[in-house]
């Protein structure tokens, strides 16, 4: 049974479908070099979705157009010259621009995949070509388009290899190193003996992972003084150079360890966090983009060749077109030719221009560039530079009705439901400027105290005991922390940190009243970003949240029911107030007993435990609040970390990198093996 679709409609899908496939592909293709490289530097759904979007159809709408054109059935007739030099352009498009390669991770481990698309498509075009021999007048700019097409979609396929992981890992080792000869030193050992000649073994240094890098100094300056923007870049570049190892989990250096470590105790919260965020964009551009292919020589003359190619096909096209094609070829086929041409010569000169203000060309020029086009390129912001924000008060009040939920259950969208209601009442805060100083100062202090390896890793295990062990109330705080799992301990001082954000505000009359807002505030923002964290990307604390769903599920069931119980369907602070005013004096597992894993009201007894502490509560609590976040980011997998400067950069990241050039990262080894020696006789 055929479809009911007017005649008139097919006739316009088999007079237009090559065409509008052509025009689609070449749109994304400019989306994608203007926007592509802004998912680094925003949180926003929408544009993130309108890259993702423009990457997926971009893979999809070329093939579909080769196909269509190798059927030789669509189109006007006489055309099949015009649409073999179409075909070219379509390859040019698989290619892809600079500044996207591959949307996450995942999609560089189809390399393989990838290289059996570009010998099809390859294989697909030439057909093409050879089809329309030997009478093609437009031979030799198709022949140019094709060889640029050609080199772009290998120089995708190199770049997606290149950034897959088991390659990338092997690009951090050192050169492979036998060491000595075991027969000849031996051999020479014997002799020496025999004749009773005293030796001495002088052992040779060893190759660190991460470090075929230029010996000099980490820092361009003395240490203590201010790095201006080009120093901090150059330091970053040094660093990823160094520390590029931990992505793919290896261990690093004792040497590696304590030169950064030394350095960033050095330099300013506001250095450190700059740093990186280049350090990030680094990594970003290496797996995400094709920087790695395209700076080397070879590649550089690629790229002169191709913008040349180009330039000649579209001069040569314009020549036929005055002399052989007005009256053979359709006047909206002319066109859509001159737009691909000009299209093309364009945007390889916009990805030249990219390439040379890049950060990359900066670090190969070094001093030579002029102070203004530094000042141009160094500004730019490398992240989005702010946090999601959630708490558990909204999500049990905010949503559709429970009714709406259940349906959405039964048909397998649950999940869904639960993460588009998080992302419509979520929101960001800026990062500013007093948490970066207040956590890379606390980060620094653990550090101080962390000369050696083991108290390295002890410090990096605390995750909040650490902060209340540096107050009188350790003894009447520690069960939140040692009584509980990671993801308990965490939904309880986030709930004790909603009512008393609510109950206790700073009073306008204290003296202290700005430092004490400022704790408050960032406590708020610490604990809203950590709760948003375990909704929406739990897989950043994986590691450390064990059955979290069973108490999370239990405790959102008991708020609700409270919620419910007391008439309190949409205000906030009415449901703060009404949670503060119920006289918690025993612990829940003594009342309702273990069976409910619920901490809902535990989270009530600790609030009013800080309420009442003679000491600076919000000061405690951004502490702890620190130490939960740095916990999470220093046991979450590594790989996981490296997704997210592809979309727009999370906070936790950075205090994963932070903590490892701090010393406090659990990726480094101490002993080193002894990669070579000599035997050297007495004198």
């Amino acid at each position: 049974m055929e479809l009911p679709i007017p005649n008139s409609l097919k006739k316009l899908w088999d007079a237009w479908n090559l065409q509008s496939c052509i025009l689609i592909s070449f749109s994304l293709q400019v989306i994608l070099v203007l926007i592509a490289f802004l998912r680094k530097r925003t949180r926003s759904k929408p544009v993130l979705g309108l890259i993702w979007l423009a990457y997926l159809l971009a893979d999809w709408i070329a093939p579909v157009a080769i196909g269509l054109i190798s059927k030789s059935n669509c189109g006007r007739k006489g055309n099949e010259e015009l649409m073999a030099f179409w075909a070219s352009f379509l390859l040019l498009h698989l290619g892809g621009p600079d500044t996207i390669t591959s949307f996450a991770l995942e999609d560089n481990e189809f390399w393989l995949r990838h290289l059996i698309g570009l010998i099809l498509q390859f294989l697909a075009t030439a057909y093409i070509i050879y089809k329309t021999l030997p009478k093609n007048k437009l031979l030799v700019p198709t022949i140019m388009v094709f060889f640029v097409g050609t080199v772009k979609y290998v120089e995708r396929t190199r770049a997606l290899y290149l950034a897959s992981l088991d390659k990338f890992g092997g690009s951090v080792l050192p050169e492979p190193n036998p060491g000595p000869d075991y027969e000849e030193l031996m051999e020479t050992y014997s002799s020496m003996r025999s004749v009773q000649v005293s030796t001495h073994v002088e052992v040779m240094p060893t190759p660190e992972v991460g470090t075929n890098i230029p010996k000099d100094s980490i820092s361009t300056g003395k240490l203590g003084e201010p790095l201006d923007e080009m120093q901090l870049l150059q330091e970053a570049h040094r660093l990823f150079e160094r520390f590029k190892g931990l992505i793919v989990g290896l261990l690093l250096s004792s040497k590696d360890r304590d030169m950064s470590r030394d350095f960033f105790l050095t330099i300013t919260p506001n250095e450190a966090f700059r740093l990186i965020e280049c350090e990030l964009s680094f990594m970003y551009e290496v797996l995400h983009t094709k920087v790695v292919v395209i700076r080397c020589q070879i590649w550089y003359f690629l790229r002169f060749v191709s913008f040349i190619a180009i330039l000649v096909a579209l001069l040569f096209f314009l020549f036929k077109n005055q002399h052989e094609l007005d009256h053979n070829v359709h006047k909206f086929d002319i066109i859509l030719t001159y737009v691909l041409l000009g299209g093309a010569l364009g945007l390889e000169a916009l990805s030249v221009l990219m390439l040379i203000l890049s950060d990359w060309t900066l670090i190969a020029l070094k001093s030579s560039c002029s102070k203004l086009i530094q000042s141009i390129i160094l500004k730019r912001r490398k992240w989005s530079g702010s946090i999601s924000q959630y708490d558990m008060i909204s999500y049990c009040l905010n949503g559709p009705p429970t009714w709406v939920y259940k349906l959405a259950d039964n048909v397998g969208v649950g999940g869904i439901l639960d993460k588009m209601k998080i992302l419509y009442f979520s929101h960001s805060e800026k990062f500013r400027d007093d948490m970066k100083s207040f956590i890379f100062n606390e980060l620094r202090l653990k550090s101080l105290t962390a000369n050696n390896f083991r108290a390295a890793m002890d410090a990096s295990s605390k995750r909040g005991d650490w902060a209340l062990l540096q107050t009188s109330s350790y003894f009447k705080l520690k069960w939140s922390i040692e009584e509980y799992q990671y993801a308990e301990s965490l939904l309880i001082w986030h709930i004790a940190t909603e009512l008393c954000y609510q109950k206790n505000k700073p009073s306008t009359h204290h003296s202290d009243d700005s430092s004490i807002n400022h704790h408050r505030e960032t406590c708020k923002l610490l604990s809203d970003y950590m709760f948003y964290l375990l909704k929406m990307k739990h897989i950043m604390m994986a590691p450390v949240l064990g059955n979290w769903k069973i108490v999370f599920q239990d405790t959102c069931a008991e708020a609700k029911r409270f919620f419910h119980k007391y008439s309190i369907w949409d205000n906030n602070v009415d449901a703060r107030e009404r949670i503060l005013k119920v006289d918690a004096k025993y612990r829940p597992v003594a009342v309702k007993g273990s069976k409910s894993k619920s901490v809902f009201f535990d989270g009530c007894i600790l609030a009013q435990q800080l309420s009442v502490l003679e000491i600076d509560k919000w000061k405690l609590m951004s502490r702890v609040w620190v130490e939960l976040m740095s916990y999470a980011a220093i046991n979450c997998r590594p790989n996981v970390h490296a997704q997210q400067p592809s979309r727009g950069g999370e906070l936790l990241t950075f205090i994963w990198l932070l903590m490892n050039h701090l010393g406090l990262g659990t990726q480094f080894y101490q002993q080193e093996r002894q990669a070579g020696a000599k035997m050297v006789p007495l004198k």
